[in-house]
């Protein structure tokens, strides 16, 4: 509940409840003084805890409801949205009277997924902390067979493993207070046009769910959810052709499509096609595998102000209109209008002019 509909509850008491409350007690009342006194004394500590009891109700409301802007604001600055001018980032409003269940926060396209930020409520203290051993999350489309993996929101930069999982889950995803747990559904955008289809709506049902060991499961929502729009810019190199000397090998490559939150590397060499195949010899893709890695590890792509940034591994390299596709994804965004030059080790690939 937000402080002003706590001021308008206070404000919607009827005045002669307060009034009688600190009536003073005249001379010729027909009851002893101190019978008086005393039921004027319970009037005041009557009123007095049904204030407090209103108070707590609405500072536990405003408590879940404030949770949500609060996140609101922590993801918009942990994604760096603002200093990198993303506008493929849509932050929902959050309405006055929402405090449990599921809770659109953001979402952003990042050109393959659909990265949806939630919080679910209540969530139990030790729920919370059994994730992942015990405790998983998944979303799904009402109405359809499509759902895939959730996590707890933990923040771009952090790295962690083992039992530091279950620290920083408490630490950054977790409200142990409106005990509220902050999600980030990964939705293959091919899976919303695939329910779209299905429903033939735009607009999505989304459901969230929890399971605590074998079969306790809880679902929130559903909330409706829309694709939104992909922030993106191509980056043609022609015909640029790198050579490793290690390898002995070359590799083309043709462009990189490049959005604040994820790259598509666009690469070719010979039997490209036939090593990205099930059942492609392993023996004899592997030195293409290390050149693939080199290109989207060891290229850089430089930003007005000198820094410089590398795309990381590839995630995904499926094989598409004659050229293997790396993708490759981030946590925080980058400001893809203030790119300068991308270099390959001597190789200028491309720069502003």
């Amino acid at each position: 509940m937000k402080r002003e509909l706590l001021s308008k509850a206070f404000g919607n008491i009827d005045e002669r409840y307060i009034v009688e409350a600190y009536r003073t007690v005249t001379g010729d009342a027909s009851s002893s003084p101190e019978r008086i006194v005393h039921m004027n004394n319970k009037r005041i500590i009557t009123f007095a805890l049904a204030a407090a009891l209103l108070l707590a109700l609405g500072i536990t409301a405003y408590a879940v409801w404030s949770i949500h802007t609060v996140r609101q604001q922590e993801l918009k600055t942990d994604l760096k949205i603002e200093e990198n001018n993303v506008n493929s980032y849509t932050e929902y409003d959050i309405p006055d009277d929402q405090e449990g269940g599921l809770v659109l926060l953001s979402s952003v396209n990042d050109g393959d997924i659909q990265r949806v930020y939630v919080n679910i409520s209540p969530v139990a203290e030790e729920a919370a902390a059994a994730f992942p051993k015990e405790t998983s999350f998944s979303w799904s489309i009402d109405g359809t067979e499509i759902g895939g993996f959730a996590a707890p929101e933990l923040p771009a930069d952090l790295s962690v493993s083992g039992d530091e999982i279950r620290e920083a889950v408490l630490r950054y995803a977790y409200d142990k207070e409106t005990q509220t747990m902050t999600l980030e559904c990964y939705i293959d955008l091919n899976f919303m046009e695939q329910a779209k289809a299905s429903l033939g709506t735009d607009s999505l049902p989304l459901l969230v769910h929890m399971t605590v060991g074998q079969n306790e499961t809880s679902t929130f929502g559903p909330v409706s959810l829309v694709r939104t729009e992909e922030q993106s810019r191509y980056f043609d190199f022609g015909h640029a052709v790198y050579h490793d000397a290690e390898l002995e090998k070359d590799i083309e490559i043709a462009g990189l499509e490049l959005t604040p939150f994820s790259a598509a590397w666009k690469v070719s060499y010979e039997g490209a096609e036939s090593f990205h195949k099930p059942d492609a010899d392993w023996n004899a893709y592997q030195p293409w595998s290390m050149l693939e890695d080199k290109v989207c590890i060891d290229s850089k792509i430089i930003f007005s102000d000198g820094s410089e940034f590398s795309t990381g591994g590839a995630l995904t390299c499926p094989y598409e209109n004659g050229t293997v596709n790396l993708h490759c994804g981030w946590g925080s965004a980058i400001n893809i209008g203030d790119v300068q030059k991308i270099v390959l080790g001597d190789l200028v690939l491309w720069e502003a002019k």
